[in-house]
This record gives C-alpha cells, sequence and structure tokens, in this order.
C-alpha cells in the first residue's frame, strides 16, 4: 500500500464516521476539503488504479451527502427515532465492508519496489530487437527476438536526476493474462512499481570488460520474469542477457507495436523428456544471441557495449524450461563455461548424453510435482504424470551423481514452490506467506555468484562451493567436485 492511497483510506473511514455519528455539518465539509486535497495528491503522485476504484466512487457519494442541506429538513424525533437505529447498523455494515474491500486489495495487489541489488556497481539496461534471417517460422517470417540486457553502471558526478526504470507491466500483465485468463488491463497497476535499473546508462568503466550471464525463462513465461535477480548478478560485474523466446513466451511486444502471444494452453506443457523439439529451438536462440553479441562488441550501434563484452566468459542459468535449455545450450554450444537448472527438467538428448561443463541443479524438495487436483488441468492422467516425475528425479540425481563429467552442485530448498525462484512472489503477499522471499533469494542468488564468479569469471572458489554438505531451515546444499 503507497502512502496517499492509505491516508486516503484512513481519511474516507473517518469520513463515514461522522456520519454515524451526527458530526456537525462544517467537520464533515472540513473533512471533504482535506479528502479532495489528499485524493489530487494521491492522483498527481502516485496515479490511479482500480484497487482503488471504491474509495473513488466513494469520494463522489460522499461529497453528494456532505453538501446536500439534508440536515435543514424539520422531522419529528418518533418519526426519526427508529430509522436512526436502521442507518447507524447500515452505515456501520458498510464501513467494514468499505474498509475490508479497499485495505483488502490494495494490500494483496501491492505497487511494490524490487529489492535492492548488493553488488557495488549500479545497473543499466538495455533493450535489443534481433532478427534472425536463417531461421523462419510456419508463416516463412524470420525468426524474431527481444532481449533484455541488465549490465554494471556508473554515475557521473552530475548524474542527479537519473530515474530507475519503471515495472515492465506490459510483459508482466501479459504474461499474466496467459496464467490466469483474464484482461490484462487488471494488471496495468503494475507499471506503478519500481525497478532498479537505469535505461541506457553508460557501462562501467571500472572494468575493461565484463563476461556474460545468458538467462532462459520458463514455459509460459517472460524474460522479464526475474529482474530483481538480473539486477543483483549486473551489479556484481556481470553482462546478463534475458532472452524472450518468441512463441514460447507468453507474451512478447516489438518496438514496431507487433504482439505475439503464445497460443498453446498455459497448462500444455509437454510431460515427456524425449521431447527436445522446443528445448533445441531455444537453444538455438542462445546461440544466435552470443553471435550477436560478439558483433555487438565489435561495433554496437548504439555505442554501449562495444569492446565491453568479454565473449572468452560465458555462463547460462534458466528457470523451469530455461533450466531445460541452459542444460541443452551447455551440449550445444562449446563458448558456454557454465551453466545453472533452475527447477527444471532434463530433455533429450542432454537426459542421455550429460555433457563436460560444471552445472549446478537449483530445485525446489518437492521438484515439479504436482497434486492430483493440478493434474486435472494437465494432458496427461496421474499415473502418467508420476512416472514422468519419478522419470526427472532419478535423471537429476544421476547427472549429479556422474552423468556430468564437470563438477556438479544441488542447491535444495524446502520451503517456496516453483514460483517463488521468480519475482512472482513480490506481486502479492498470497504468493510469498509461509516464507521470507528476500531471504530466499538471497541465498540462492550468494549460490548462483559463487558458482560463476569460480567458472566463469575463473576466481578461486568460494567456501561457500567447496562445502560438501551444508544444511539450513529451508534449504539444503551438496558438492560433487570432480576435478578439484
Amino acid at each position: 500500500m503507497r502512502l496517499f492511497e492509505g491516508i486516503l483510506i484512513v481519511v474516507h473511514i473517518f469520513w463515514l464516521f461522522s456520519f454515524l455519528f451526527r458530526f456537525d455539518a462544517k467537520i464533515k465539509r472540513i473533512i471533504n476539503v482535506i479528502t479532495l486535497i489528499f485524493l489530487v495528491v494521491h492522483l498527481g503522485f502516485e496515479g490511479y488504479r482500480w484497487q482503488m476504484g471504491l474509495t473513488y466512487i466513494l469520494f463522489i457519494l460522499l461529497t453528494a451527502f456532505t453538501i446536500k442541506p439534508f440536515y435543514e429538513e424539520k422531522v419529528t424525533l418518533v418519526s426519526v427515532n427508529n430509522k436512526r437505529k436502521v442507518k447507524k447498523l447500515l452505515y456501520i455494515f458498510f464501513i467494514l465492508i468499505y474498509m475490508f474491500s479497499s485495505l483488502g486489495l490494495v494490500t494483496i495487489m501491492p505497487v511494490f519496489q524490487l529489492p535492492k541489488p548488493t553488488g557495488p556497481f549500479e545497473v543499466g539496461m538495455n533493450s535489443r530487437h534481433l532478427i534472425d534471417d536463417s531461421r523462419h517460422d510456419s508463416k516463412q517470417k524470420a525468426r524474431e527476438l527481444m532481449i533484455q540486457i541488465w549490465y554494471p553502471a556508473e554515475l557521473e558526478n552530475n548524474s542527479k536526476d537519473i530515474q530507475y526504470e519503471s515495472f515492465p507491466y506490459e510483459e508482466w500483465s501479459g504474461t499474466l493474462e496467459f496464467i490466469f485468463s483474464v484482461p490484462r488491463y487488471l494488471f496495468e497497476y503494475l507499471k506503478y512499481g519500481q525497478t532498479n535499473s537505469i535505461k541506457d546508462i553508460a557501462v562501467s568503466n571500472k572494468e575493461d570488460k565484463y563476461p556474460v550471464l545468458l538467462f532462459s525463462h520458463g514455459f509460459g513465461s517472460t524474460r522479464m520474469q526475474s529482474i530483481s535477480q538480473m539486477e543483483e548478478l549486473a551489479s556484481h560485474g556481470y553482462i546478463v542477457v534475458s532472452v524472450d523466446h518468441t512463441n514460447d513466451a507468453a507474451y512478447t511486444k516489438f518496438p514496431d507495436g507487433q504482439e505475439v502471444m503464445n497460443q498453446a494452453d498455459a497448462y500444455s506443457y509437454s510431460y515427456n523428456i524425449e521431447d527436445e523439439k522446443d528445448v533445441k529451438t531455444r537453444s538455438k536462440d542462445m546461440s544466435y544471441v552470443l553471435n550477436q553479441l560478439t558483433m555487438l562488441n565489435g561495433n554496437d550501434p548504439q555505442s554501449l557495449f562495444t569492446g565491453k563484452i568479454d565473449m572468452g566468459k560465458i555462463g547460462i542459468f534458466g528457470h523451469s524450461y530455461g533450466g531445460s535449455t541452459a542444460a541443452q545450450a551447455l551440449l550445444d554450444d562449446s563458448r558456454i563455461s557454465a551453466g545453472i537448472n533452475i527447477d527444471g527438467p532434463l530433455h533429450e538428448p542432454v537426459a542421455s548424453s550429460g555433457f563436460e561443463q560444471p552445472f549446478m541443479f537449483i530445485l525446489n524438495e518437492d521438484y515439479l510435482y504436482l497434486s492430483d487436483e493440478e493434474i486435472q488441468y494437465t494432458n496427461i492422467t496421474p499415473e502418467e504424470f508420476q512416472k514422468y516425475h519419478d522419470k526427472i528425479t532419478d535423471l537429476a540425481d544421476f547427472h549429479y551423481k556422474e552423468g556430468i563429467k564437470g563438477d556438479t552442485f544441488m542447491l535444495t530448498f524446502i520451503a517456496g514452490d516453483h514460483y517463488t525462484f521468480t519475482d512472482f512472489p513480490y506481486l502479492s503477499p498470497l504468493l510469498s506467506w509461509n516464507i521470507d522471499v528476500n531471504q530466499f533469494h538471497q541465498v540462492m542468488n550468494g549460490y548462483i555468484l559463487a558458482f560463476f564468479d569460480h567458472y566463469v569469471k575463473d576466481k578461486a572458489p568460494d567456501p561457500l562451493l567447496m562445502k560438501e554438505e551444508k544444511e539450513d531451515k529451508f534449504y539444503y546444499f551438496n558438492t560433487n567436485m570432480k576435478h578439484h
């Protein structure tokens, strides 16, 4: 709840009580003026949102009642006595409804600010539209991609008026529309949220060049799904590139205004490790993006990244189906030196062959498990799902122990769920009521940084990685160092 939203709701509640207890008409008018001032300030500085709709309507109604000279009408005490009791009950009932509905809406659907990055760098953000003429879709159109780049930046002494970017509500509202099948305008209020990224600010000169981390989103998600994580990694000296896998992403908007929605059902994910078509397409996206980054490093038309990208130091990570993509890209592209799978399954051919590079599994203890109720929304039976779940669990365990030739790590969270790894819980306390999301992300990002610092930046291994076993109240960690 934002400051003036809260004040506005409290003033309206007091205003309602003024009618219940028959305050003097002058006091009601004073409250009316005070409310108008706070309404104007709220709309001017914070902006309207539909969650406050009841308050806006109530302002109009109470204003009408306040200026209406009803108190001048003369009526007998006998005729009013019984009506007054009924009125009081109705007022109390309405006040309670208003309090719970208004406070409830702005609380469960808050305007939020993402947590501040902990690294020494400011964070810049840049969007790019890429067109791969070597690949075409079913309509024979060249494959188009949107990528988002977060990078280490620095503020100049005279840059006091720098503005951090607003939360990318278009990508998120499109994604939430896909997931929940509700109109995207219900989530337009997300535009009032704030990130810690500064658009198109210069890359920091504190280091000559910076290593690259590629990120792949989950099925039916968006390249913007984990902004807080991208900002954290960029603040520690990485150029982080998140890719929208067009058609597989829930929603992609291109600079010319073209919008591409995922045409599949939100629950139509293929529960089949042999189904490699989409993950191979995603892996090709990643290799293409690396080719484009090489060109940007040579000569960036926007003059941001020329000579700033260390193409000899590249890592990859992804969430859910993006974790599957990270593993596939390690198999397909030798330029990538290490990868992380955040709660995703392994698909063929990775499932059978493995790869040579170091790899980290970051999983939820329930690892993609679905209840019988959730399975009803999919296209498989509980028996088929159980067989699939046993297989992906066995594969993760096998590749952690021996299937992957490089060093492997397993970070398993006891708390949270599949979406706690993303920025999803920041949307509502209902999605994070049983867990400290900030602490969860601090732990996850701490291990991710330790892993990439060692295997991408070539730093000495962090003691965090060297502990063969560690257990905490909501996670445990295992190490399988094969080459040390």
